[in-house]
């Protein structure tokens, strides 16, 4: 399974991109290959509600995670992006809001490095783009914004571990070995909650999971899986899409509201994070 922010990214420092800027992304082309793409607490709702959610083993074994599917590795191309780079779910994970950006932080949250990727094509020389940094070396207005989202981000990531291990110290994750006719390479790494576990736990483990949030992840995990069939339905119908001519299709007012690099991260913030703990 690939992840949509596994690119070859370098730390954004004022050495290096003092005299740069960057540019707002205008497309999701970046995303067409992306099989899933990490979540975090904050986005539960509306993540449930447009993919299918399930959990995924840390690449040093240390954690699990719970993860979007944007396909299900049937086909080289997620449904949700079309062949023109529009997104076609109603919902954009938050992983995807920032491209070119991504950051590395702290378990606490403290301290995070934001990185870009050099060969999005969006880190340019032209001044009419957007600064790294101002004259002075510290962060422009607009990068500051990027900053603050991914620490947002950082914090609702932090409940989100935890949460995820409360439901492996309940014994509750499982491995995927059949789900939704995948092959066993693309399972791999792959878990979901054991519903017949869940569903006969004594009462006594319930206040621990349900303080954690472990709950509200296990119920948005179970309500998720109804997304299978119109995934599987969506790959099949994408396979054969040829690009549209832009001008043939005058963009929607939802393309035109996703388009915008920080107007996606103000609603983020606005919106999807209005109400955390």
């Amino acid at each position: 399974m690939s992840d949509a922010t596994s690119k070859t990214l370098v730390a954004v420092s004022p050495q290096r991109h003092g005299a740069r800027y960057w540019r707002r992304f205008e497309s999701y082309s970046f995303a067409r290959a992306a099989h899933c793409v990490d979540i975090v607490m904050a986005e539960l709702p509306p993540v449930a509600s447009a993919f299918p959610l399930v959990f995924r083993e840390s690449f040093d074994g240390a954690a699990i995670t719970p993860i979007a599917l944007l396909s299900f590795g049937r086909s080289e191309n997620t449904p949700f992006v079309s062949a023109d780079g529009n997104w076609r779910g109603t919902y954009v994970p938050s992983a995807l809001r920032a491209h070119p950006f991504t950051a590395h932080s702290t378990e606490t949250a403290r301290e995070m490095t934001l990185l870009v990727d050099e060969a999005s094509g969006l880190v340019t020389d032209d001044p009419s783009d957007q600064p790294f940094f101002d004259t002075g070396g510290a962060p422009s207005q607009a990068l500051a914004q990027v900053i603050e989202f991914f620490r947002t981000r950082a914090l609702s990531a932090i409940q989100t571990q935890k949460a995820c291990a409360e439901l492996n110290a309940a014994g509750l994750l499982t491995q995927l070995h059949d789900f939704a006719g995948m092959s066993q390479p693309d399972l791999q790494g792959l878990y979901g909650i054991d519903f017949d576990k869940l569903d006969s736990l004594d009462a006594s483990a319930l206040p621990a999971l349900w303080q954690s949030g472990a709950l509200r992840l296990a119920e948005a995990h179970r309500i998720s899986l109804c997304h299978i069939g119109w995934m599987l339905r969506a790959e099949r119908a994408s396979a054969g899409l040829e690009p549209q001519a832009a001008a043939t299709r005058p963009p929607s007012q939802a393309d035109t509201a996703l388009s915008g690099f920080l107007d996606a991260l103000s609603d983020a913030q606005d919106q999807d994070w209005s109400n955390r703990s």
